[in-house]
C-alpha cells in the first residue's frame, strides 16, 4: 500500500472518530437539558385530517377512544400540569434529534464504507496491478519503437542499394589492389610507411578470419584481411530481468581469465602517454577492445579517417562476436538492455558513437538511423544524449513517421521528460512536411515559435533570414543564461541544415510574419542544467560554441579518458573486476592491490623502454610487433622486490596449457615467471620480430 493510500485511509478513520464524539457530546447536552415550557391552551389542530399529527399523539387519541368504548364525544383537549407538557415537549425533541443525527450518521457511514472499500486490500492490489498495467503498455510501446532491423545495421546494404553492387564490389577490388602494391613495395622502398598498411601486415600463411564468423555477426561485418585471433575471454552474460520478464532482459560483457589483466596493462601503457606503444599493442592483440579505439584516435589524429573508422569496426565486430543467441533476439524485439554503469558495457558506447560519426562521413544515413536506434533502447536514460541524432537522423533518412511516434512517446513519458524535448520536437515539423502535411506543420511551428521563440530567431540568424518583429530580439533577450545557449547551439549543431530549404524556409517566414509578437517575460526565464548525457555528447562532439557554454564542473570532472570519456562517478559505478577501477585509485584507497599492481607496471616499462621508437630506423623498444622480447635486451626489473606478482604470473601460466598473450606480453616486459615453452617461444620469434623491426609506419618514427 502507497503512503498516499495510507493517508487517505487515517483521514476517513479520523472522520468516523469525530461523528461519533460529535454524537455523544450533542446527547449529553440533551439529557442535562433544563428548558422550561410556557403554560398554553393547547389549540385543535385543523390539519389532522391531513395526517400530520405526531405519532405520540395519534397513539393517544387511539387510547382514549378505547377507553369511552367508542362514545362519540366533542373534541376537546383536556388541560395537562406543565410538568407533563414539559416532558412530552422534551421526549418530541429528543427524538427528533436522535433522528435526524442517525440520517446524517448514517449518511457519513455510507460515504465512509465506500472510501474503506475503495482502499480495501483487493482494491489496493487492482490499484497498483492498473499503474503496473500501464508500466508494462508503455515498456511495450517503447520497444515495438525501437525494434532493431539488424539487416540495416549493416552499412554494406545501404551502399549496394545507393550506388548498386557492382560499383562497391569494383571499388572493394581497386583498394585490395592498392593494398598488394604497398605490400610488395616495401622490399624496395625500405622503410617508410603508412600506419595503415603496418596495421595491416600479415605473414602470407597467415590465417584469416573464417567466413560464417565475419557474417554472422550482428553488429558488423568482418573483413576479408582481419587476422584470425580470440577474443581472449570477452564474454557476454544475462545480468537480470524485469519482474514481469517480459518488458526488458539486462546483459553484460563480461572480461574473463586474462582480459581483466590485459586491461591493467591496457591502462599501464596509456598513462605513459606513447602512440606506438598502443599501436603495437593492437598489433599483438587484434581484438582487444579498448586497445582497438585508442588506436582509432591515433589514426584520426593522422588524418586517416577510413582507418579510424574500420578499426571502431573491429571493435563492434569483437563485441558482436561474443553476444549470445537470446541477446540478439532480443536486440531485434527491442528488450535488450545494457546498464551503462559498467565499464565494460561502456567501451560499446564509445564505439557506436564513434562508428555512428563514420556513417555519417559516407552518407549512409539509413544505417546510422539504426544504430542510434540501438545506442538508444541499450539503455533509455540515454546516456549519449542520442535523442539529439535520432531526430536528426530520421529527418535525413526519411523515416518521419518513426519520429513523430518517437516523439509522442517522450513527449508522454513524464517520469524521463527532459528539458531539451521542447527542442528536439520542433524537428517533428520537419516531418510533417515530408509527409506533406503543410497545415499541420504550419500549427505546429507557430505553437513552437511560442514555445521556444529564441530558437527561431537564432534559426532565422544560422540560415540568414531576417527575423520578423513576432519573434525578433528574443534570442538576444532570452539567452543570456549559458543553459539556454547551450540548448540552442546544441539543436542548431544538428538541425540547422535540414531547415535549409526551400520549402522549409518560405513556411518558417510564412507563419512568423502572420504571428503576433511573442511575450517573453510570460515564458520561462532559463532552463534546466545541462546533465551529464548532454555534455557528454557535446564533448564528443568537440564543438568549441557548445563547449563554451557547457557546464565547466562537468568537464572538469576526472577521470576523463579517450577510452571512457566523462564516465559515472566512482561510487555509481558497477565494478567487477579490479581492472575496471584502476581510473579511480586515487578514489578508491581500500583497493591498494590494483593501485600497486599499476605502478609496478608502470615502473617496469619507464625502465625498460624510453621514447615510442627512435629515429634512423632505431627499432622500437618496450612493446614490440610480434609482443616478444628482443635479443639482447635485459630487464632490470627486480623479481625479488615484487615476489607477491611473479607468483601471480607463475600461477596463471600453470592454469594455461599455452603462454598466451598475456604470458607472452608479460615477458616482453620482463615480468614473466621464466622457462617453459613460453621462454622458448620467446627465443624462437626473437629473430623474427629484429626482422620486423624496421618496418614501423614512417608517420609514426621519431
Amino acid at each position: 500500500m502507497s503512503s498516499r493510500q495510507l493517508r487517505k485511509l487515517q483521514k476517513q478513520r479520523e472522520l468516523e472518530e469525530a461523528l461519533k464524539k460529535q454524537t455523544l457530546e450533542s446527547e449529553q447536552a440533551e439529557e442535562s437539558e433544563e428548558e422550561p415550557v410556557p403554560v398554553a391552551r393547547p389549540k385543535p389542530n385543523l390539519f389532522a385530517a391531513l395526517g400530520g399529527e405526531d405519532d405520540d399523539a395519534d397513539a393517544e387519541a387511539e387510547e382514549d377512544d378505547d377507553d369511552t368504548h367508542g362514545a362519540m364525544t366533542e373534541p376537546a383537549v383536556s388541560e395537562q400540569t406543565p410538568s407533563a407538557m414539559a416532558k412530552k415537549s422534551k421526549k418530541k425533541k429528543k427524538k427528533s434529534k436522535k433522528k435526524a443525527t442517525a440520517v446524517v450518521a448514517a449518511e457519513d457511514e455510507d460515504e465512509i464504507d465506500k472510501a474503506i472499500h475503495a482502499l480495501n486490500p483487493v482494491s489496493i492490489e487492482q490499484h497498483e496491478c492498473d499503474s503496473d498495467d500501464l508500466n508494462v503498455r508503455r515498456a511495450l510501446m517503447l520497444n515495438k519503437i525501437f525494434q532493431i532491423n539488424t539487416q540495416n545495421l549493416r552499412v554494406i546494404n545501404e551502399m549496394r542499394s545507393l550506388f548498386g553492387r557492382e560499383v562497391i564490389e569494383s571499388a572493394d577490388a581497386e583498394e585490395e589492389r592498392q593494398h598488394q602494391e604497398v605490400r610488395r613495395g616495401r622490399g624496395t622502398q625500405g622503410q617508410q610507411v603508412d600506419l595503415e598498411t603496418f596495421l595491416r601486415s600479415q605473414p602470407p600463411n597467415a590465417k584469416k578470419l573464417p567466413e560464417v564468423s565475419r557474417r554472422r555477426n550482428v553488429f558488423v561485418q568482418g573483413r576479408d584481411h582481419w587476422p584470425a585471433a580470440s577474443a581472449n575471454g570477452l564474454t557476454m552474460r544475462e545480468t537480470r530481468r524485469s519482474p514481469d520478464e517480459v518488458r526488458w532482459v539486462e546483459y553484460a560483457w563480461h572480461h574473463e581469465g586474462e582480459y581483466d589483466q590485459l586491461q591493467a596493462l591496457f591502462f599501464a601503457v596509456v598513462q605513459e602517454g606513447q602512440p606506438m606503444r598502443m599501436v603495437s599493442f593492437v598489433a599483438r592483440l587484434p581484438y582487444h577492445v579498448s586497445t582497438l579505439m585508442q588506436v582509432s584516435f591515433i589514426a584520426k589524429q593522422d588524418q586517416n579517417m577510413a582507418l579510424s573508422g574500420e578499426l571502431c569496426e573491429r571493435a563492434l565486430f569483437t563485441l558482436g562476436r561474443v553476444t549470445t543467441s537470446a541477446f540478439r533476439r532480443d536486440l531485434e524485439q527491442g528488450r535488450a538492455r545494457l546498464d551503462f554503469c559498467r565499464p565494460e558495457n561502456r567501451q560499446f558506447w564509445l564505439a557506436g558513437y564513434h562508428y555512428l560519426r563514420s556513417l555519417l562521413r559516407k552518407g549512409t544515413y539509413r544505417t546510422a538511423l539504426e544504430w542510434a536506434k540501438v545506442l538508444y533502447i541499450l539503455d533509455p536514460r540515454d546516456p549519449y544524449a542520442i535523442r539529439h541524432y535520432l531526430h536528426f537522423l530520421a529527418v535525413r533518412a526519411h523515416q518521419p513517421q518513426w519520429l513523430l511516434e518517437f516523439l509522442e512517446y517522450v513527449q508522454g513519458d513524464k517520469s524521463t521528460m527532459r528539458e531539451d524535448i521542447k527542442y528536439v520536437k520542433q524537428s517533428g515539423i520537419l516531418a510533417r512536411l515530408q509527409m506533406g502535411e503543410t497545415e499541420t506543420a504550419g500549427k505546429e511551428l507557430a505553437e513552437g515559435m511560442q514555445t521556444v521563440p529564441w530558437l527561431y530567431c537564432a534559426l532565422f540568424q544560422e540560415l540568414g533570414l531576417d527575423a520578423p518583429p513576432s519573434i525578433w530580439g528574443t534570442y538576444v533577450e532570452s539567452s543570456e543564461e549559458d543553459e539556454r545557449k547551450f540548448w540552442i547551439k546544441l539543436y542548431l549543431h544538428f538541425a540547422k541544415d535540414l531547415w535549409n530549404n526551400t520549402q522549409a524556409m518560405a513556411l518558417l517566414t510564412d507563419v512568423a510574419g502572420r504571428l503576433e509578437k511573442v511575450r517573453v517575460m510570460d515564458l520561462p526565464r532559463t532552463d534546466a542544467e545541462p546533465g551529464l548525457d548532454a555534455t557528454r555528447l557535446a564533448y564528443l562532439e568537440g564543438q568549441t560554441s557548445i563547449l563554451a557554454v557547457a557546464p565547466r564542473a562537468l568537464l572538469q570532472r576526472q577521470p576523463n579518458y579517450d577510452f571512457d570519456p566523462m564516465p559515472p562517478t566512482f561510487e555509481e559505478n558497477v565494478f567487477d573486476y579490479p581492472a575496471g577501477k584502476l581510473p579511480w585509485a586515487d578514489q578508491d584507497p581500500d583497493e591498494g592491490w590494483t593501485t600497486a599492481y599499476l605502478q609496478r607496471i608502470q615502473n617496469d616499462i619507464r625502465a625498460r623502454g624510453g621514447g615510442g621508437g627512435g629515429g634512423n630506423g632505431q627499432r622500437i623498444r618496450g612493446l614490440g610487433v610480434g609482443g616478444q622480447q628482443f635479443e639482447g635486451e635485459e630487464s632490470d626489473y627486480d623479481d625479488v622486490t615484487d615476489e607477491e606478482l611473479r607468483r601471480d604470473l607463475e600461477e596463471h601460466a600453470r592454469r594455461s596449457n599455452a603462454p598466451g598473450y598475456l604470458g607472452q606480453l608479460m615477458q616482453m616486459l620482463g615480468l614473466g615467471g621464466g622457462g617453459g615453452s613460453a621462454a622458448q617461444g620467446g627465443e624462437d620469434e626473437a629473430a623474427g620480430v629484429e626482422e620486423q623491426g624496421d618496418d614501423m609506419p614512417g608517420a609514426w618514427r621519431q
